[in-house]
Formats: structure tokens, sequence, C-alpha cells
């Protein structure tokens, strides 16, 4: 059965609100959240705030995110708590103590980090809403500040999650990045973001992905997800792999509002084809309230809800869909059984296998991906139901 959550961004002053939580507005925005028929949410912490020193986390912080947990539990939503959020919405949170240190290669600053982890477990591992731990929302961000390479990030990131497995036992402890190690060969390994953790998360942004310059109803847009579920898929080494698009949404920045309903419903049921997708987690719960200023135009209407908790049609669009898919709607089954073969022996280019995807959608087939070291492994294809390989030509 699929999950279908939502980001919560409160639309009570928005993250500055950690320093003041006022517990009765988290409540109703909880409520408001579960009558849209979600059954989970991925909640942020600011780390500048949870950790303002290396050798101190805020106790007051951690009771009132438990506070939240309780409401979340209240209204049988599951949390998803992304831990080192110093990244969000085109700004910086970051802890003084991190100052011009990279923070995955420094060791006092990872010494720290998991300082910090260790004291989130402590007040609500244990929590029964708790669903896991994020390692960081976008966390490949940092790398725009101090670049590190796929090796330092690769072994930062095995490290983190071996320490997520002792403090979270059998939680679903994931990293969140964007699409930049997916599409390219930057900070993360596509292997070992595939292959760490609970699950593989991805953020399918038309947008930000370069997806909308095809246009707003080509398959590059409307097949992203399912493009990049099956991407994962081709980097896992279980079979029995989850994928969770945990981050997607859509402004009248990028296209008209008459379009959205059909991007969504197209989009959504796309990456149902997918045997591995685990749900989705639509970008967000509510809108920031304009009077707050210097967010980026599109930041502000991104929400399902209004700053009043009412639906706003965007909210009318989802529901929709998640009624019919949970009553089994879906669109026409394509052809299974190709795959695309990633050539290992150069650099990876994204769209290059993004649109060799979206062509093979217009032809009526749902592709997949397999590695060239795999590619002449029979008893491996077999088992993916792949059946013809489709090789592209090199680059150039």
């Amino acid at each position: 059965m699929l999950r279908y959550g939502v980001n919560y961004v409160p639309p009570k002053d928005w993250f500055y609100s950690w320093q003041d939580i006022d517990l009765a507005a988290v409540d109703e925005d909880f409520h408001a959240i579960r009558e849209l028929g979600f059954d989970h949410m991925r909640l942020h912490l600011r780390w500048d705030l949870f950790q303002p020193n290396a050798a101190f986390v805020s106790k007051k912080l951690l009771n009132d995110l438990s506070c939240m947990l309780d409401k979340a539990y209240k209204y049988g939503l599951d949390v998803q708590i992304a831990a080192l959020d110093g990244w969000m919405s085109g700004f910086w949170f970051l802890p003084n103590f991190i100052g011009n240190r990279n923070i995955v290669t420094d060791e006092d600053v990872i010494r720290a980090e998991e300082y910090f982890l260790a004291e989130l477990a402590r007040a609500v591992g244990s929590h029964p809403a708790l669903m896991g731990i994020d390692i960081g929302n976008e966390i490949n961000m940092f790398a725009t500040r101090l670049p590190f390479t796929t090796e330092e990030g690769d072994r930062w990131l095995r490290r983190i999650f071996a320490l997520l497995d002792e403090l979270f036992p059998g939680k679903n402890n994931v990293v969140g990045v964007d699409h930049q190690p997916w599409f390219s060969d930057v900070q993360f390994s596509r292997a070992t973001l595939a292959g760490t953790g609970g699950m593989t998360s991805l953020h399918t942004w038309i947008g930000f992905t370069g997806a909308l310059g095809y246009g707003i109803d080509s398959e590059e847009c409307l097949a992203l997800q399912a493009f990049n579920i099956e991407l994962a898929d081709a980097y896992a080494t279980d079979p029995g792999r989850k994928v969770w698009v945990q981050e997607f949404g859509i402004t009248d920045e990028w296209t008209e509002p008459e379009n959205f309903e059909r991007y969504i419903r197209r989009s959504m049921m796309a990456a149902a084809r997918c045997d591995s997708l685990w749900g989705f987690t639509w970008w967000c719960s509510h809108d920031i309230d304009k009077r707050l200023r210097e967010f980026q135009p599109l930041e502000y209407g991104l929400g399902l809800l209004d700053g009043n908790n009412r639906p706003k049609p965007l909210a009318d669009y989802i529901g929709k869909r998640v009624e019919d898919m949970k009553r089994g709607e879906k669109l026409p089954d394509l052809k299974k059984g190709a795959a695309i073969v990633i050539d290992e022996s150069e650099p990876f280019s994204g769209w290059k296998y993004g649109t060799a995807y979206a062509d093979l959608v217009r032809q009526g087939e749902h592709g997949r991906f397999v590695l060239s070291s795999r590619a002449d492994d029979k008893a491996y294809l077999s088992s993916r139901g792949i059946d013809r390989l489709i090789r592209l030509k090199s680059n150039p």
C-alpha cells in the first residue's frame, strides 16, 4: 500500500517558530493535515537553534519536539524528522561552531553531529509517532559552501547511517538530497544513496531539475518521478529496496494553475507504475505568510493549506489523486521489459538518460535501467523482468 504525506511548513512564522512554539497552533495544523487524508509528515528541525554549540543541545526544543510528536500521534500521523537542517528554502541556518569547516570531513564537526543525533535519540527515539530520521534536508547543498568529493561524502554517509542504525534501530532512516547527485557525479555517489539507509529518497522538482524546459506536458516532466525511481533501482543491490518521492510540488511561477491538476494526476500515476515506489510526500503543507520577506517568490504559494488551515485548490487535486489511487485507479499499463544501459565508463549525464526514458514512454513502454557492469548478468536481468537492453551512444 502506497503512503501519502506532506512536508510540514508551519504557517505561523515559518521555521522561525521553533524559537517560540505555539502547540495549540501546531495541533490545529496537524488536524488539518490529517483531514486532507495524509498518513505521515516530514518535520524539519532548525539545526542552528537545536544545537547552537558543539557541546550543547537545547533541552527545551527537544521537549517541544516531543510534544509535537504527541500531537502527530494523536492524529495518526507518522513523522520523519529531518535533523541536520542547515539549508531550508534558499537560506542557510548554520550552528556557529561550524564556521568555515566542512560538515563531512572535519572530525570535530562530525563528532558534534553525532552528539546531536545521540541527544535526539534520547529525547524522541522511542516515540511511537517517529517513523525515522532524515539526516538533513538536501544535505548535499553543503558542498556548495565547502566542496567535498563523492568519496568523502560516501564515507560520511556510511558513518552517519551506522550511528543512526544504533540510535534508532528498526526505524526508516534516510538522507534527503536534491537532484544534483542523481543527475551528475557530485557530492554522493548514486550507489551509496541507493545502498545506505532504510530506503532511497528522491526530490523530483520539474523546475530545479530542468524537466520544465521540455514543456509541462512533456514526458520529461510527467514521467520525471518514474524516471528517478527506475534510475535509483539500477543502483540498488537490495532487490526489495523501496524508493520514496520525498519532495515534489508545483507553482504558478512555473506554469499556469490550469495545468496543476493534470500534472499532479499524470506524474503520480506514472510513478505508481514503478514496483519499488513506497509513497509520495508533497512540498508543502502550508503557504508562507507574505509578511515574511526575502523568500523566493515561488516559496510563498507551494502549500496545500493557507495560513488559516483552509484547503487550496492544490489540496483538492492531491486529495482526489490519493482517493483515486487508493481505489486502484491507474494509468493504462505500458509494455515492460526494456532497460537502458548506463555506461559506467563515462561521466554520468542525467538528461541523456532522462530523455531516453521519456522517449520510451512516448513509445508506450515503461523502461528500466541497468548498470553496464551488470548488463551481462542474465540471472539479474531476469530477476528484474528485463528482456531487452538499449545502449545509448557514448557522450562526445
